[in-house]
């Protein structure tokens, strides 16, 4: 495997929608787990940019 191989599995975790499966699963346990660290990141972020955790952001500073 090349280094190209793990960025790639790094970004389509992280591009990856909520609820879609790992294309790794099964194959190879190195791009899984890239995977999974990129779809985590992702969903970091969106919870932390939602709008829910806006509001809870700006009740915190008042």
């Amino acid at each position: 495997m090349t280094r190209a191989e793990y960025t790639f599995a790094l970004y389509a975790g992280a591009l990856a929608e909520p609820g879609d499966r790992n294309p790794y699963s099964g194959r190879s346990l190195v791009l899984a787990k890239l995977w999974q660290r990129g779809y985590a990141r992702n969903l970091r972020v969106r919870i932390n940019s939602g709008p829910g955790m806006q509001t809870y952001f700006r009740g915190r500073v008042t």
